[in-house]
């Protein structure tokens, strides 16, 4: 019996022992622990820094814990290393037109589809992903999906908050800088439909890569490209080889915004005497006035061209006028009329003249009905369509 209250107080001296190092260990590693009732509060910190040192580790590059412990770098958030330009997003645009009068086609057509994922990386890359129907640009009945844009834009001053920087390089498959009418998506113009002579005179979009370099805080654009010159239909097997010379100069007046400028397009397949033999120039001049906060644009210009073959050859001229004016926050007009002396697809000459109001019902959603006079290879033809255009 004289043995138990020695048990006894070493029994309770060995748990105090035992509750003093988890208590320790707790502090340290900043987890709450529970013990015996007397022993459920934690004794206050002998600092003023409790809030301090019970915070969790900073995200930084530290090498010093709570209570002076050594601790394991944390490295910085995630979230924190994403630049802000660092973007995706996605597009879709899709055409639904009704068309009456016409000798060649009638009735409900899906004249445009565009599906298209673009972004940024790191405020030096932005690129661009999309599929759709070649014929929107074409003159060729095409009805099937295809990529109608692939590229990437490496832009050396990281610091603009443009699309474009001081200096840039294109590399894929994209349009060519031509025209303000031709070069951009249908998603951010407010026309129906690309120009018909521009449709019949150019090969579409391109395959190769484009430097623009733009002094001058963009008041002028300068830019050359080379290109394989086969579009988006075929590979380059005839040793062709395509290129492009374009400048523009821009103007802003107050709310008016001016531009002026030229595009240039040469290409040359196979040798002169061989059966695939191609040379074309293309020469554009254009005027574009935007007035932005009336939702407006008016383009005119004006082109020459030389189309030669292993056959023949021929010296198209011709030119455009197009007009969006916004006439209330939900209603426009648009008016269009073009002309070329020759086709190189077609006989005879081009000439069409359209009109028609445009309605906004949203930004995402717009409506053209126009009133379309077109005389083309020989024979004209007068419809009125319907057209309806979601870009979301």
């Amino acid at each position: 019996m004289g043995k138990e209250p020695a048990l006894k107080f070493f029994y309770l001296e060995l748990r105090t022992m035992a509750l003093t190092v988890c208590l320790m260990a707790g502090l340290n590693s900043n987890i709450s622990i529970s013990a015996e009732p007397e022993l459920t509060e934690l004794p206050e910190l002998p600092t003023s820094s409790k809030k301090e040192e019970l915070s969790a580790p900073k995200m930084e590059n530290e090498t010093s814990g709570a209570n002076g412990v050594e601790s394991i770098p944390f490295p910085k958030a995630k979230e924190e290393e994403l630049s802000p330009s660092n973007s995706l997003g996605f597009n879709i645009r899709i055409d639904t037109a009704y068309s009456g009068g016409g000798a060649v086609y009638q009735g409900f057509s899906i004249p445009s589809i565009r599906l298209s994922g673009f972004g940024e990386v790191d405020k030096y890359l932005n690129y661009r992903l999309s599929f759709g129907q070649t014929r929107e640009f074409s003159t060729a009945s095409l009805a099937q999906i295809l990529p109608v844009e692939a590229f990437v834009v490496l832009s050396l001053n990281p610091n603009s908050t443009e699309t474009y920087s001081n200096l840039k390089l294109k590399v894929g498959l994209f349009s060519p800088s031509f025209n303000p009418v031709w070069t951009p998506d249908l998603s951010y113009l407010n026309i129906p439909d690309f120009n018909e002579t521009h449709r019949a005179l150019f090969l579409s979009r391109e395959v190769g890569a484009e430097l623009m370099f733009e002094p001058f805080n963009k008041v002028l654009e300068m830019g050359v490209g080379a290109f394989n010159g086969t579009g988006v239909f075929a590979q380059n097997t005839n040793n062709a080889k395509a290129f492009t010379a374009y400048l523009k100069l821009n103007i802003q007046m107050q709310k008016w915004n001016f531009s002026l400028g030229t595009g240039n397009y040469f290409l040359n397949q196979a040798s002169l005497g061989s059966i695939n033999y191609k040379s074309t120039r293309v020469s554009d001049v254009f005027l574009n006035i935007e007035i932005p906060h009336w939702n407006t644009q008016f383009v005119i210009d004006g082109f020459t061209a030389q189309f030669d073959d292993s056959v023949s050859g021929i010296a198209p001229l011709g030119g455009a006028a197009v007009l969006s004016l916004g006439i209330t926050s939900w209603l426009g007009l648009f008016g269009r009329y073009e002309y070329a002396t020759k086709s190189p697809v077609l006989s005879g000459c081009i000439r069409q003249f359209q009109i028609g109001p445009e309605i906004y019902f949203n930004p995402s959603v717009k409506s053209f009905i126009t009133f379309t006079e077109l005389e083309a290879g020989g024979s004209k033809e007068k419809t009125l369509m319907v057209r309806l255009r979601l870009s979301i």
